[in-house]
C-alpha cells in the first residue's frame, strides 16, 4: 500500500497548531498574548524603579527643607548673648590669635583709645607681637573671666596661660617651668564696633594661685 505524502508536512519546515485565541500558527511560534505579558511585566518592573527612586528622592528633599526650617528658626529664635558672654568671647577670641600668631586679630577688642602701663592700643600690638617673634610658648589660653557690666562700662579678671609643654594640657597638670601665668585687670566700654579694652593691669601669679582662679572684679 502507497502512503500518501500529501498531508504530511514538508520536511524542515514546522508543523502548525492553533493557538489557544482560534489562530493559526506555526508550532514552535510563541504567541502574542504570551510575548506581551512578557513585554508587560517588564515594564511594570522598570515603572516600580522609578517611582522608588521618586519617592526617595522626594523623601531626601522634603529631609533636607525640614533641616533648613528647624536651623532657620534657631538662627530666628535663638538668645541673645549677654553682654558677660560677648566679654568671655572677645577674650576668648583674643588668646586664640595669640596661639596662632595672628597679631592683629590678638588685639582686636583693645580700643583705640586705649592708655595703661605707658602703652598705647599700638604699643599693646608691638609687645604681641614681641611675644610672638620670641616663640617661647605653644599654647595660649585663659581661665574662666569674672565680669561685671555696669551699664555702658564693664569690669573683668582674667588669667592668661602661656604654655611651654604639650598644647591643651590642663592647668591643673602643669608644672613650675612648663608654664607662665598673667593676671589681667580689664577695664572695658561699649563702642560702636562692640565692647573693648580700655585700660588693663597685668601681674605674674605663680601656678597654685591661677588654680584658685581670678578675684572677682572691683565696682
Amino acid at each position: 500500500m502507497v502512503e500518501s505524502t500529501a498531508c504530511r508536512p514538508a520536511a524542515g519546515r514546522p508543523r502548525a497548531g492553533f493557538s489557544p485565541d482560534g489562530t493559526l500558527r506555526a508550532r514552535g511560534e510563541r504567541s502574542p498574548g504570551r510575548r506581551r505579558g512578557r513585554l508587560g511585566g517588564h515594564l511594570s518592573r522598570r515603572t516600580l524603579a522609578l517611582a522608588l527612586a521618586l519617592a526617595l528622592a522626594l523623601a531626601v528633599a522634603a529631609a533636607a527643607a525640614v533641616t533648613a526650617a528647624v536651623l532657620a528658626w534657631g538662627r530666628l529664635h535663638r538668645a541673645p548673648a549677654t553682654d558677660e558672654g560677648k566679654i568671655r568671647a572677645l577674650l576668648g577670641d583674643a588668646a586664640r590669635a595669640a596661639e596662632e600668631r595672628r597679631v592683629s586679630d590678638a588685639v582686636a577688642g583693645v580700643s583705640e583709645r586705649f592708655a595703661a602701663g605707658g602703652l598705647d592700643r599700638h604699643g599693646v600690638k608691638q609687645l604681641v607681637a614681641f611675644q610672638v617673634l620670641r616663640g617661647g610658648w605653644v599654647s595660649v589660653s585663659i581661665t574662666e573671666p569674672r565680669v561685671r557690666v555696669d551699664g555702658d562700662r564693664a569690669r573683668a579678671s582674667v588669667d592668661a596661660v602661656l604654655s611651654r609643654g604639650t598644647k591643651g594640657k590642663d592647668l591643673a597638670a602643669l608644672v613650675p617651668g612648663e608654664a607662665s601665668v598673667h593676671r589681667f585687670a580689664l577695664r572695658l566700654e561699649r563702642e560702636p564696633e562692640g565692647w573693648r579694652v580700655v585700660e588693663a593691669s597685668w601681674r605674674p601669679v605663680d601656678l597654685a594661685e591661677a588654680l584658685a582662679g581670678p578675684p572677682e572684679p572691683e565696682p
